[in-house]
């Protein structure tokens, strides 16, 4: 059986009565490994639905770990069974949870998923290391100008972990302000360094000020960052137990 690395920071834990405090942002990860079979009897009909669509086997079964898990734990953080786990979708189709209850966000990558909650607006976004042929061509399209000099700068292994952390950062904002697609990636500095900063706002509709981006790489193969709208802000991590 495959394994996913995670670095030590990821104490395995059961979210069963799980206690978010006012100031905290708790980040699970979840590898998608195993039998899906007790994850997929979670889902709801509409996830049924799409997940019937799936035309591979190891995708059907990333999907049924992966959403059965988010159910799990979201479910342990409202005290209620995870099949009474109920979604609404914002006006870009991000998901929120129904009524009250924590903001949340998920990504996966690879056989890993990681799930951020918080009781402010957040994104998450996570991406496994792999050599990319047209990794300058990307970021040339997508980088903004001074994110692409930084990126020109550097070469081999460093530059491959630069773009990702770029990547991951300016994904995360993104994916926090729900936008989705629509909004062009080089409208915003962050920092290509290991310390993970939101740099400048072009278009004006944000502060910087206002955010924190944290590094949430899960393991040695996986690049991971966090944004949400908090300067105060204290990170827990976890892993999923039974995963």
């Amino acid at each position: 059986m495959d394994e996913v690395r995670l670095h030590g920071s990821f104490a395995s834990a059961n979210p069963a009565g799980a206690v978010l405090g006012p100031d905290e942002v708790h980040v699970w990860t979840v590898p998608l490994l195993g039998d899906p079979e007790r994850w997929g009897l979670l889902l709801s009909a509409a996830e049924q639905t799409r997940l019937a669509r799936f035309h591979f086997a190891d995708h059907r079964r990333r999907y049924q770990i992966g959403h059965g898990a988010l159910r799990t734990i979201l479910g342990a953080y409202l005290g209620i069974d995870a099949t009474a786990v109920q979604f609404t979708q914002g006006p870009r189709g991000k998901p929120y949870l129904t009524g009250k209850g924590p903001f949340f966000n998920l990504s996966h990558s690879g056989k890993l998923a990681v799930i951020g909650i918080a009781n402010v607006e957040l994104g998450l976004d996570v991406e496994k290391i792999r050599h990319l042929e047209s990794l300058t061509e990307i970021a040339r399209k997508h980088f903004s100008t001074s994110e692409f000099a930084a990126l020109d700068a550097l070469a081999g292994d460093a530059r491959e972990m630069a773009f990702y952390r770029c990547w991951t950062r300016k994904e995360a904002y993104i994916k926090a302000l729900g936008e989705g697609l629509s909004m062009p990636l080089d409208t915003f500095d962050v920092s290509l360094c290991e310390e993970p900063k939101f740099l400048a706002c072009h278009d004006g509709r944000e502060d910087p000020a206002n955010w924190s981006l944290l590094d949430v790489s899960p393991g040695p193969e996986f690049v991971g960052a966090l944004a949400l709208r908090s300067k105060k802000v204290t990170l827990r991590r976890f892993r999923l137990e039974g995963c």
